[in-house]
């Protein structure tokens, strides 16, 4: 099993990937209601502070991955599962691994509301040429 210092570093890489979602979420909501007032030029603005939230939230990945280079195939497997929020901690776990568990959810849960808010932005800027619209 992993030990104490891979789960307080993986905890603490959670939380910051969990600060930079809600960041992406509040900024994808202010672009819908620029929108709505037909504000393109904030728009734009915004779609660029996204970017770079955005871009937090792969280098965090790419730091998980790192760490995750440390354990072995199956235990990397199940550890994704519990970050990604596919799994629920063992009832037996650790304190830090039970705290992974809670922000993988709320992750998961906040990107598929960021999925929806982002549907309608790229409709609405770029019509039949939409990404979702593909």
């Amino acid at each position: 099993m992993a030990d104490q210092e891979l789960w307080m570093e993986l905890l603490k890489q959670m939380q910051r990937r969990y600060q930079s979602v809600n960041e992406v979420f509040r900024v994808t909501k202010e672009i819908a209601d620029v929108l709505s007032r037909d504000d393109r030029v904030a728009a734009q603005m915004l779609l660029g502070m996204r970017q770079e939230e955005i871009d937090h939230l792969v280098e965090s990945e790419e730091k998980i991955y790192l760490l995750l280079e440390c354990v072995d195939q199956q235990e990397r497997a199940s550890i994704l599962a519990l970050l990604k929020g596919e799994r629920e901690a063992l009832s037996d776990a650790s304190f830090e691994e039970k705290k992974i568990g809670e922000i993988g959810n709320n992750i998961r849960r906040n990107l598929e509301k960021i999925v929806e808010l982002d549907r309608m932005v790229s409709v609405k800027l770029a019509g039949k040429d939409s990404f979702y619209q593909k």
